[in-house]
């Protein structure tokens, strides 16, 4: 499995994200329903919980028909048109539950300025926020673990 490859869904993937007739366990199902067509392996693994399960969840969605590597190629990539404010809802819910994990009730007043933010850029502005709270982290190794994913979804 290429990690740098996109990943899109197929009709089995859509018809259980519609009806839940395959019955994925939870996580699993949640790493299909991230999968755009737009994201590659390596941007879904960065906002999993873990990378390990992230990537057995993927390969788990391959093995089963879930999801497909999408076929692009180079030409195809440099002509597809940049969105003009990527949706990021699901990169702004993941820095604001992980900061409420790490933080507590430290975490309330950056979440909510976060919680503000409405295109890519504003969220990258408060990348060097997010490194000084979370100085403060009892657990250091999570709290540079996630720093490292928001740093690649942010790329």
């Amino acid at each position: 499995m290429e990690l740098s490859s996109v990943f899109s869904k197929t009709a089995k993937g859509f018809e259980e994200i519609s009806t839940r007739a395959h019955r994925l366990p939870s996580r699993v199902r949640a790493m299909l329903i991230m999968i755009d067509g737009q994201r590659t392996g390596n941007q879904l693994l960065a906002l999993s919980t873990s990378t390990v399960d992230g990537k057995k969840h993927l390969a788990a969605l391959l093995d089963g028909g879930f999801v497909r590597v999408q076929l692009t190629s180079t030409s195809a990539n440099a002509d597809r048109p940049a969105l003009p404010d990527e949706d990021i809802s699901l990169a702004k819910s993941y820095v604001i539950r992980s900061l409420h994990e790490l933080l507590g009730a430290n975490a309330h007043g950056l979440a909510a300025e976060i919680d503000k933010t409405t295109t890519p850029d504003e969220l990258r502005q408060h990348f060097g926020k997010l490194q000084a709270a979370l100085g403060a982290a009892a657990d250091q190794k999570k709290a540079a673990q996630f720093l490292e994913k928001v740093a690649l979804v942010l790329d």
